[in-house]
């Protein structure tokens, strides 16, 4: 597997296990199958790590855990959970942007 492929994965697999360890069922699921993609070698993975982290509505850039959320956070871990989710998301959008301008991949945002 190539190298930045890789690193767009495990970054992707470090916010899913975040969302996990907070009781999250429905952004998190999704991000197997683009780590699976990424795995493979499927460049066209890259943009939708791309738009996963600079989405909309849905994204993971919207992505606020709290309790209202339904999520299975104490409130003191709020603030700084969210600050490191949001760390987190911007590591996978600079590592697939660096993949995809290593391979001529040219993202839609």
């Amino acid at each position: 597997m190539d190298d930045d492929l890789e690193s767009v994965a495990v970054a992707l697999e470090q916010v899913r296990t975040l969302l996990l360890n907070y009781g999250d069922r429905m952004t998190a699921p999704r991000l197997v199958e683009v780590v699976e993609r990424l795995r493979r070698g499927d460049e066209t993975a890259i943009i939708t790590a791309i738009s996963e982290a600079t989405g909309g509505m849905g994204s993971l850039h919207d992505r606020y855990l709290c309790e209202q959320n339904g999520d299975a956070i104490d409130s003191k871990d709020v603030e700084p959970v969210n600050i490191l989710l949001g760390q987190l998301v911007a590591g996978i959008e600079a590592r697939a942007r660096l993949a995809a301008a290593k391979r001529g991949v040219r993202p839609i945002r």
